[in-house]
């Protein structure tokens, strides 16, 4: 099931599809917490920018063509996020399993993904890689109401 936002507008259509759900015979678990929207294209597409940059100046160091951006990106990701236990039912046995995965950037909110970006920065900047920050970028933007 996708997540549900819950607000004053919605309440009936929510309640139905609870309702709904209660009927099925299944048990369900609910979780409450306070929305907060996806990570945005500005930030995903400024983390890609990033992985090429860091990939870019990562081969002229050592003068060969080892490091891509989907290694860059898998080595960050498994730096600064970690892994997580997802659980699936295998297709030949019916069982259900649980496996570790990195954790995707497409399911951090905007502030998780703000985080790791600083993150990535900070990692960059202490192992002498330069970083491209477009001016009319949000991490900018951010950026720069923090230091008014």
């Amino acid at each position: 099931m996708e997540d549900i936002c819950l607000h004053e507008s919605n309440i009936k259509s929510v309640f139905k599809t609870l309702s709904e759900l209660v009927l099925s015979g299944k048990r369900y678990r609910i979780i409450i917490k306070v929305w907060k929207d996806k990570r945005s294209i500005d930030q995903n597409s400024l983390s890609h920018m990033w992985y090429a940059d860091i990939a870019k100046q990562g081969n002229e160091r050592i003068g060969k063509n080892e490091f891509d951006i989907d290694n860059v990106k898998k080595d960050l990701k498994k730096a600064f996020l970690g892994y997580e236990v997802v659980s699936y039912t295998d297709v030949v046995t019916g069982e259900e399993r649980r496996v570790k995965r990195l954790k995707k950037t497409s399911e951090l909110d905007t502030g998780d993904m703000h985080i790791y970006l600083q993150r990535i920065e900070t990692w960059a900047y202490q192992n002498g890689f330069e970083l491209r920050i477009p001016n009319d970028c949000e991490y900018r933007k951010l950026q720069d109401e923090q230091v008014k």
